[in-house]
């Protein structure tokens, strides 16, 4: 993680008191979308994923690095479809607060850049800041994305879950798409809600 930047590996999103979030501000109740929770079913996945974490089990993927492509995340063997990869964790701010890094996922999507809220892993995070986003300008970067994204209510907080969208072959990178749920909204109302420019992605 050092190769980075980051400085801190947390399974658990962070609330920095430099920062001007608060967990109390990470309210389902004040996102424009009507976030669900899990289905039971998948809930006990979660915490089975989670109690495997803890006791050093993790999921067959492994971070690399190109001098040309950066950082990625690769798997180790092949992994089914609808498998959970990993919780999206970092430091949370609120939009108008965040930092020009290109690892940042919405949690909460208020309508306002003064609450609305972003995942920044750039100094603290897991696994999941490595997976790499695909180009929204490209039909066959996107068509590369074999990842997505879940936000859920839990314990009265919103989480992002990442799980595979397909079968991942071994020595397949992992991708997937940072502005997923924006398609067919105006160009306001991606700026609103934090529209990520891709160009650059392969």
């Amino acid at each position: 993680m050092k190769y980075c930047g980051m400085t801190t590996y947390s399974e658990a999103c962070l609330y920095p008191p430099s920062g001007n979030a608060t967990e109390e501000m990470n309210n389902p109740a004040l996102d424009e979308d009507d976030v669900q929770p899990l289905s039971k079913r998948n809930l006990s996945i979660f915490y089975a994923f989670k109690e495997n974490l803890n006791r050093g089990i993790f999921p067959p993927v492994r971070v690399v690095h190109d001098e040309k492509y950066g950082f990625s995340v690769e798997a180790l063997k092949a992994i089914p479809t609808q498998t959970l990869i990993a919780e999206y964790t970092g430091e949370v701010l609120t939009l108008d607060q965040s930092s020009e890094s290109d690892s940042l996922m919405i949690l909460l999507h208020s309508g306002d850049p003064k609450t609305s809220l972003i995942i920044d892993p750039t100094n603290a995070g897991n696994i999941a800041r490595f997976l790499s986003g695909v180009n929204n300008m490209s039909l066959v970067s996107k068509r590369k994305a074999n990842v997505r994204t879940r936000r859920f209510c839990l314990d009265g907080r919103l989480r992002v879950a990442l799980f595979t969208s397909r079968r991942i072959e071994p020595g397949e990178k992992l991708n997937y798409d940072y502005n997923a749920g924006r398609k067919g909204q105006s160009s306001e109302q991606w700026l609103k809600g934090g529209f990520y420019d891709t160009s650059n992605f392969f």
